[in-house]
């Protein structure tokens, strides 16, 4: 499996590992929410055993059985999970006056700023409008998570190993730490999700 592979499936599961944290905006790879997940200890930094601390903890709430293995129902109830957290999630940050109940101007206050985040995303370019190959590049973007047990699961037979997953995790950290010194700090964070980000958007 290819290294690049395996770091965007490391990405995919962690965005859907993690959901929002109160330490950074945008997605699971910003540096806020890369530091709340990870960095155990508060030191502002992660070193390889929290990293693969991290790694094992997400593998073992999937693996529901404790059978060392992730089978492809395990690995589907785990993403309905992660989608019924996030739609009440939503419902909370829609509903903002808290009164159990989404009233019209609520959901279209939502929608708007919803909408206008999106918008900010596709325009890679930030030119004010959003080009035919920026829109497919999002669109492609946005159904990649459909592929990711397959991905992961490196022999097909049909179930996810440790060993395949913390394989994915690792090549993660490894792209993530550029000097190599099995440590990754904020600015190491910050500086792969720009040239992440750069590389997306010349494709």
């Amino acid at each position: 499996m290819k290294k690049q592979t395996l770091t965007g499936i490391a990405l995919l599961i962690f965005t859907m590992s993690v959901g929002p944290a109160s330490a950074g905006p945008g997605h699971g790879h910003s540096k806020g929410r890369f530091m709340a997940f990870f960095d155990t200890n508060g030191d502002g930094s992660v070193n390889m055993a929290e990293f693969n601390s991290a790694a094992m903890s997400r593998f073992n709430r999937i693996d529901a059985d404790n059978s060392g293995l992730i089978s492809k129902d395990e690995f589907k109830a785990y993403v309905r999970s992660r989608k019924a957290e996030r739609k009440l999630r939503r419902f909370k940050r829609i509903d903002t006056n808290g009164n159990g109940t989404v009233e019209r101007q609520e959901f279209l206050a939502h929608k708007q700023a919803k909408a206008e985040r999106r918008f900010t995303r596709m325009d890679k370019n930030g030119d004010g409008s959003v080009s035919q190959k920026e829109l497919a590049s999002h669109q492609k973007r946005k159904h990649r998570g459909k592929r990711m047990f397959n991905r992961l699961d490196g022999n097909a037979d049909g179930q996810i190993s440790q060993k395949e997953s913390m394989n994915a995790w690792s090549n993660w950290f490894k792209r993530i730490d550029a000097n190599n010194d099995q440590v990754v700090t904020t600015g190491e964070v910050k500086a792969y999700r720009n040239n992440l980000h750069g590389k997306r958007s010349h494709k």
